[in-house]
């Protein structure tokens, strides 16, 4: 029968596996949640969920994990990316963030950025007609004031 390890050895094998993985790139703290868990699962950890929470608040504490800051960078690469703040929303949502972060990063997301965005979308699509475009845009997620305000300036602008 394998020897059980202490509670202070798995500690300080997954605090290890974390800051490996965080000295590659940031991450969700859902995230590393999930590989922390899967790296207990692999080294046969038994009852590791605490131990995980524990090394999760302290993370959080010493501002290796900031959830804020990365969902707002997030939303800014969607938005790039010509994605409108609903379907950022929905991305977001499915990280397992919680509401005020979401809001928080959809604050990037405002009127005027995304105008630039359907402007840059709309380039990839310069034969398409006002009403194809239009239900491309809703489907990428924009907002109807965005989108009627880039059709309403393009009329003035005729």
């Amino acid at each position: 029968m394998p020897e059980q390890l202490s509670p202070s050895e798995i500690r300080a094998s997954l605090i290890k596996y974390a800051a490996f993985c965080l000295s590659r790139r940031p991450y969700f703290e859902e995230t590393i949640r999930q590989k922390l868990v899967l790296r207990s699962k692999k080294l046969k950890f038994e009852n590791a969920s605490k131990v995980i929470t524990d090394i999760l608040k302290d993370l959080k504490k010493s501002g290796y994990l900031d959830d804020p800051y990365l969902a707002q960078a997030f939303a800014r690469r969607q938005l790039d990316k010509c994605y409108g703040p609903r379907i950022i929303s929905l991305k977001l949502g499915r990280m397992k963030l919680n509401r005020e972060v979401i809001e928080l990063a959809l604050e990037e997301a405002s009127i005027a950025k995304q105008v630039a965005a359907i402007k840059k979308y709309t380039l990839k699509y310069p034969k398409l007609d006002k009403y194809k475009i239009t239900s491309k845009l809703y489907a990428r997620g924009f907002s109807s004031s965005a989108i009627n305000k880039l059709f309403d300036s393009e009329y003035i602008e005729d």
